[in-house]
Order: C-alpha cells, then sequence, then structure tokens
C-alpha cells in the first residue's frame, strides 16, 4: 500500500528539547489518546475525522496523514453533467 503524503510529518520526540514550549506538553489520556495542539494541526492541515499513521521511529512517534483524497466539487461544473443524471433517472421512471 502506497500513501499519499500532502503534509510533512509531525514527530513526537522521546526526550523534549531544549525550547521546548510548555504550552505544547500533553498528557497521554486513559485510552491512549494524544491531542495535537491546534496550532500545529493548522499548520500542518490535520482536521477533525482525518486519518493518520502513527509509526515508531528512532527518535520517537511519527504522525503522518493517511492519504489525502481532494474535494471533487466542482470538477463536472459546466459538463451539463446533472442535466444528464436528471433525464436519465426520469426515462428510468417510465
Amino acid at each position: 500500500m502506497q500513501l499519499a503524503l500532502e503534509h510533512t510529518p509531525l514527530v513526537i520526540p522521546r526526550v523534549i528539547p531544549s525550547g521546548y514550549n510548555r504550552d505544547m506538553t500533553q498528557r497521554v489520556g486513559p485510552k491512549g489518546q494524544v491531542v495535537i495542539p491546534k496550532s500545529i494541526r493548522d499548520q500542518l492541515g490535520f482536521g477533525p475525522g482525518d486519518e493518520v499513521v502513527i509509526s515508531i521511529t528512532e527518535n520517537g512517534a511519527l504522525v503522518q496523514p493517511l492519504a489525502s483524497t481532494r474535494s471533487l466539487k466542482g470538477v463536472f461544473a459546466g459538463s451539463r453533467m446533472l442535466k444528464k443524471l436528471e433525464q436519465e433517472r426520469a426515462d428510468e421512471t417510465r
């Protein structure tokens, strides 16, 4: 399986480097969940419902987006696709 990566991966280090912003420190919850801070989600383009792959590296955990699918909104604009589908639907009901 090949992954299409459009975002820079997020690496969570094992050791907190010097100069690390304390506001970014997160706790692992009882279900093993960790909240990715909003500023980092925004920077990486992560949104609600996005799927990520988590893997172990020599530096800690690596969080990468799965494959993203671009929106199809507007792809068929001007193609009269809607008109054709409506006509097919009308023909089927007869």
